[in-house]
């Protein structure tokens, strides 16, 4: 029953994606399977489990995945590397995903491809695989990328491909973002699917450009409505 519902939470956002509508993807880098269940039941597409910069271990990842699936919930992991022994240890803790960081050459990204397809050969389609443009290298030879079949998502690393453009992690200066506009416009032009962080202030101007995977963190969520809701308790005395 698990797997039939989870195989349609997959096939939901493979529609949206097709039907190109915008998917809100949310980091949770702490462990809580309570507050997988919370998000589960919020307007939120996929949970984003984060193992890379965040303190999640493996037990926690399963039982994470094991409450969005009984939610019907798509959830995905950032893994810490790009090793197969990586990869497939956390594809097999039922998650329905991978998005890794630092893929920067295209054999990187083809491998990445083949572990998925050798850990589920009969049904590797149910699995989303996102993976991470943030440096030059990768960029300059994004539409290299772009010609590997079985890739969902090009995830955009503002912040890594400033550092990576000697910009210290501005991502708001013009040469950073006319880097980011031409990897976008490479990406719709192909008829391939691009994400990147996004606030409440670009989300719209992201949105308009054609970015349709709109990852943002739980922590800023929070931020933003505990900060509005102190706003309101403000009174005029």
């Amino acid at each position: 029953m698990n797997f039939v519902m989870q195989t349609s939470a997959i096939l939901g956002i493979r529609d949206k994606l097709n039907r190109d509508e915008p998917l809100i993807v949310v980091n949770v880098d702490h462990p809580s399977s309570s507050l997988v269940e919370i998000l589960s039941q919020q307007k939120i597409d996929i949970i984003f489990f984060d193992c890379e910069q965040g303190s999640i271990d493996c037990e926690s990842v399963e039982n994470m995945a094991r409450a969005a699936r009984l939610h019907n919930t798509v959830s995905i992991v950032r893994v810490f590397d790009s090793k197969e022994w990586v990869l497939s240890r956390y594809l097999f803790l039922g998650v329905d995903g991978l998005v890794v960081p630092r893929v920067d050459t295209v054999e990187d990204a083809k491998e990445i491809v083949d572990v998925v397809k050798y850990c589920f050969p009969m049904d590797h389609e149910n699995k989303l695989i996102v993976i991470q443009i943030e440096s030059c290298s990768a960029a300059d030879k994004f539409e290299e990328f772009l010609a590997i079949d079985g890739i969902d998502i090009f995830f955009i690393g503002p912040v890594d491909l400033s550092k990576s453009m000697g910009f210290k992690g501005d991502f708001r200066v013009a040469e950073v973002e006319e880097k980011i506009d031409g990897i976008i416009k490479l990406a719709r032009s192909a008829g391939r699917h691009v994400g990147i962080l996004v606030d409440n202030e670009n989300v719209e101007k992201y949105v308009n450009k054609g970015v349709r995977f709109l990852y943002t963190h739980l922590n800023a969520f929070l931020e933003k409505g505990a900060n509005e809701f102190a706003e309101r308790t403000k009174l005029n005395l």
